[in-house]
């Protein structure tokens, strides 16, 4: 029971307004004035009144102990006067109605601007309360008339009842007069069945709705007829009401309102079958049956049987099940109440096909359900390419996928996904993944639809995506492609040195010029160049290109110049120029050229010095010279480079007159080529860290005047040693290795190197632990069957 907290202005509130209550009973009746804001007032006056025909008697008036406003304001008291007259003033605070009893259900909430009265009656009968604020301005609101019926009544609802199947039912409700031994006589009970495929009412057609009257004894019975071959549990709704008469004024009422239960007991069979909705053309999928009992009694001689369609294989690997060529049978035996169980077959189908599944029981039960599995052709064809089957780390690469339909139907809802592997993100989102929906319709019969997506792989080694497209049907295609993946060559060092060639050379002729060019062939500048051009002694240096020129080993022969930067593409020329002093069939000539990168290059070529074959005017005759008079034309002499003390010698006079010059012929120079392989290795970082890299410089030389071919390189790791990288500046393609078991690793082959030609290589190792890596590499060309070795030795500290 609740008071509305507000009204409209001057509006007196009541509640209840319309109840029904047992005779005996007390009734509690809520009252409040709503002041010119809507809400409740406190401390307003209110009368009870009990109309002159109505049964009963007021109880008590709300007189709860005032509050301090009650008090100061002195407002008037509740009072009741008389049995059917009475005074209450509104709550000034939130109290509590009770019973007197433990059960909080019947206690009633007092709020502040309410006030209360209680009335009761020992007959049947009608009651009616009018309450009137007698201070309030609103004369058309101001008192409200509840009504409430006395009834005199007692009733007992049907328990509920568990029959075996079949078996008819009997619901009696009993209908007393409060004494509980008089007929409520002319009283009508009313019944419904709930689940009206399981009974009906008897004679009544089959309905599913009866009214009894209370009878003699004071039962109103109705017997329920189940339906043939039903089983289960409905709820029965039961109410009780109470017909108008014609001398107590008192309407036709339902009085109460309950429900039983009534069971037919009996096992039942249900079946329920499922399998994927579409299947892709001879590719084996699941079916499965779950057969239930919702019964509550046992089912005996279950039997669940699969028809096989014709092109259609099916089997089934449950224990109790029989695989024949046309079905599949289930024996199951008895299935307990309540209880369910899955049954499962794997099915290959080429067509669309429809699979019956029924099951069979004792007693007549059966059940059965069926399912459709459309099976599709496939119709979608992959092909994935590459646009570089080789790329470096951080190079996009373009798959070029082709996604075609081969089938005769159009393909609806055509989606591509690309996946990639392990270090391969996409370009545009920077992900594995990519998911590329058709948007453009269907994909018709034998249309191809392009699509590119562009990776980025992140590490070397072999990377793949992976290509999966799928269409409505159950379509479903999937493809892969690889790529190699390298890492980044390093820019190496490089340079080339070369020389201007020359037959042979004549003494007492004209000075020879002897030109060598330098050309930084790399991506990186070059450092430190030092070049040096190397002459046999029968040739004397006259003057030579001085940009950079070192005269501190022209004594030896050797006429160096040094460069601090060469940038890529640029090249320098340098220039000597000699007079021959005496005869050499063989004379050499060898430029080399190396940086302070490790990158060094040389060229060398053979050429004769040959005695003059014209001879000399003698200037004094005016004619040619004859017989002794044969001599080289004069040349202004040649000054000494300038020295230090303990430094080179200067470059020897060839005419003898000079100290420590020659006093006899010169001999030829001695072939300074050893005509075999020759290997240099060198050791770039040392000492090293674990775990560092450990960067080595190897050159292979043709040292021979004959190309050389077929050249094997090879070099065993320590323990705990592993190769980064091999590196080639000229054929990157070269930079590859093999593991040949035992530790040994074998560069790719050199198929061919020219007279003088050089190679170098960048070796890139690790260690994992602390050692000396005592380092050998060797070599085997055609031209060279011995083995030729180069070392170096590196530290690794911890």
């Amino acid at each position: 029971m609740k008071l509305p907290k507000q009204g409209k202005r001057g509006c007196i509130l009541l509640s209840p307004q319309k109840i029904v209550a047992p005779v005996g009973g007390e009734v509690v009746l809520l009252s409040g004035i709503c002041g010119n804001d809507g809400y409740l007032q406190v401390g307003e006056p209110l009368e009870w009144m009990l109309t002159p025909d109505s049964v009963g008697t007021f109880i008590q008036v709300g007189d709860d102990a005032p509050g301090i406003l009650h008090r100061l304001a002195k407002l008037s008291k509740a009072e009741k006067h008389d049995p059917s007259y009475a005074k209450g003033v509104t709550s000034t605070k939130r109290t509590l109605i009770t019973r007197g009893n433990l059960d909080a259900r019947d206690d009633v909430q007092l709020e502040k601007g309410q006030t209360w009265i209680t009335l009761s009656s020992p007959s049947e009968g009608l009651s009616r309360v009018t309450v009137l604020a007698p201070e309030s301005d609103c004369w058309d609101n101001r008192k409200a008339t509840a009504t409430i019926y006395w009834i005199d009544a007692r009733w007992q609802y049907p328990s509920s009842q568990i029959v075996p199947a079949g078996t008819p039912v009997s619901l009696s409700t009993r209908v007393t007069r409060s004494e509980g031994t008089l007929p409520a006589r002319g009283w009508k009970v009313r019944y419904e069945i709930m689940e009206p495929g399981l009974a009906a009412f008897a004679g009544t057609n089959g309905s599913s709705v009866v009214e009894v009257n209370v009878g003699d004894d004071g039962n109103a019975t109705a017997e329920l007829i189940p339906i043939e071959g039903a089983s289960g549990t409905t709820p029965v709704d039961i109410q009780v009401i109470r017909p108008g008469g014609i001398s107590d004024n008192i309407p036709t009422m339902t009085l109460s309102r309950g429900q039983t239960f009534v069971t037919w007991s009996a096992p039942q069979l249900e079946i329920e079958a499922g399998a994927p909705s579409v299947a892709t053309f001879n590719v084996p999928v699941e079916v499965v049956a779950n057969v239930r009992n919702p019964g509550d009694q046992p089912a005996n001689n279950v039997r669940v049987t699969m028809q096989i369609p014709p092109g259609v294989r099916a089997t089934s690997t449950d224990g109790f099940a029989q695989n024949i060529p046309s079905a599949i049978v289930w024996d199951i035996d008895t299935l307990p109440a309540k209880t369910q169980l899955d049954l499962f077959a794997t099915v290959t189908a080429q067509a669309t096909t429809n699979l019956v599944f029924e099951a069979r029981g004792d007693n007549g039960l059966i059940a059965t359900d069926s399912v459709r599995i459309d099976v599709y052709r496939p119709s979608l064809m992959l092909d994935v390419q590459a646009d570089r089957d080789r790329v470096e780390a951080g190079e996009p690469v373009t798959f070029n996928i082709d996604v075609k339909n081969t089938g005769d139907q159009p393909l609806k809802e055509v989606e591509l996904v690309v996946m990639g592997g392990d270090n391969m993100l996409d370009q545009e989102r920077g992900r594995q993944g990519v998911r590329k929906p058709k948007d453009d319709g269907p994909l018709q019969p034998g249309e191809t639809w392009p699509v590119a997506v562009t990776y980025i792989p992140t590490e070397s080694g072999r990377r793949c995506v992976n290509v999966t497209a799928t269409a409505t049907g159950g379509q479903n295609a999937q493809a892969q492609q690889c790529i190699t993946v390298i890492n980044p060559i390093p820019p190496t060092p490089a340079l080339t040195a070369k020389l201007d060639r020359r037959d042979k050379v004549e003494i007492g002729g004209p000075l020879a010029v002897l030109r060598g060019r330098v050309t930084n062939t790399g991506q990186v500048p070059l450092n430190n160049l030092r070049v040096t051009m190397s002459h046999d002694p029968q040739l004397q240096l006259i003057r030579a290109t001085t940009d950079g020129l070192d005269r501190s080993r022209m004594g030896q022969y050797l006429i160096a110049w040094d460069l601090p930067t060469l940038a890529p593409g640029d090249s320098r020329v340098y220039e000597a120029e000699v007079r021959a002093v005496g005869p050499n069939p063989r004379s050499q000539l060898i430029l080399t050229a190396e940086t302070a990168e490790g990158a060094t290059a040389n060229d060398s070529y053979n050429f004769e010095i040959v005695p003059s074959l014209s001879p000399s005017m003698d200037p004094s005759a005016g004619g040619p010279a004859t017989g002794s008079n044969l001599q080289p034309p004069p040349l202004p002499p040649v000054q000494p480079s300038p020295t230090i003390p303990g430094g080179p010698a200067p470059i020897p006079d060839p005419s003898g007159s000079g100290a420590g010059g020659p006093s006899g012929p010169v001999g030829p120079a001695p072939n300074l080529r050893s005509g075999r392989l020759q290997l240099s290795l060198y050791a770039r970082d040392n000492p090293v860290r674990v775990n560092d890299p450990i960067r080595y410089v190897l050159t292979v030389l043709n040292d021979s005047d004959v190309p050389d071919s077929q050249i094997q390189l090879r070099f065993a790791l320590p323990p705990g040693v592993r190769v980064e990288r091999v590196s080639q500046r000229r054929s990157p393609e070269m930079g590859q290795f093999r593991n040949e078991g035992g530790g040994v690793r074998a560069l790719e082959e050199i198929k061919t190197m020219r007279p003088g030609e050089s190679i170098d290589y960048e070796l890139v190792l690790s260690s994992n632990q602390p050692q000396t890596i005592d380092l050998t590499v060797e070599g085997i060309s055609q031209q060279s069957p011995n083995v030729a070795r180069a070392n170096a030795q590196v530290t690794v500290d911890q």
